[in-house]
């Protein structure tokens, strides 16, 4: 969807693999989000696919910091 689900859901199933392995799996759905040139959901839904190729979903990216962090 680009949206921050994109790297939540991937880490909250690696979660029982332990926090690096989630935090992993976030980087992973956060990068994928740069090669999505149509957003279903959020704000990016409004951009279009030219602006949106080759950036990272910005609420993806967080959730993606924010497991790096905890694992750190």
């Amino acid at each position: 969807d680009r949206t921050m689900v994109d790297a939540l859901a991937p880490a909250l199933e690696a979660l029982g693999d332990g926090m690096a392995a989630a935090a992993a799996a976030a980087r992973r759905g956060a990068n994928f989000t740069a090669t999505l040139t149509r957003a279903k959901a959020g704000r990016a839904a409004y951009i279009n696919a030219r602006q949106l190729e080759g950036h990272v979903d910005p609420g993806a990216e967080a959730v993606a910091r924010l497991f790096e962090h905890l694992a750190a």
